[in-house]
């Protein structure tokens, strides 16, 4: 089972919105839009505003722009419980309206609520993080 702290994952979701050049780093994730798969290279930073709404890269030249981000944060071991979540939209839900958009899905991540810091959560609690992007594709 792969760990992330919630800082990671929020990184990670919000990796295209939050770009800065002193202290920008390459991640990759896998994310699946319809019934396809692709590894997605992105930039992700701890400052939030730099350079928003950022390209995610797909090998081959291929790459996604995205117009939206969800995620949530779901206790397993609590009945499915949903701790947080949260969606940003370009431009107020209207950034490039007038293009195709397609919604596509990262992997889900599972560690303790022990291992991510979650405050009043039994520690040995199993959390799901669950991403969603919708991009205009350039394939």
């Amino acid at each position: 089972m792969r760990r992330v702290g919630l800082a990671t994952v929020v990184a990670l979701v919000a990796a295209m919105i939050a770009v800065a050049t002193a202290s920008a780093t390459r991640a990759t994730d896998t994310v699946t839009c319809g019934g396809d798969t692709f590894t997605l290279t992105v930039t992700q930073t701890s400052n939030e505003n730099s350079v928003a709404w950022g390209v995610g890269t797909i090998a081959g030249g291929s790459h996604l722009t995205p117009t939206s981000f969800s995620f949530s944060a779901t206790d397993v071991s609590a009945n499915n419980t949903v701790l947080f979540s949260d969606t940003q939209a370009k431009g107020n839900g209207n950034g490039q309206h007038n293009q195709e958009q397609i919604t596509c899905n990262g992997t889900p991540e599972t560690a303790t609520a022990g291992d991510l810091g979650i405050p009043g959560v039994n520690p040995s609690d199993v959390i799901e993080i669950n991403f969603t992007v919708t991009a205009v594709p350039k394939l």
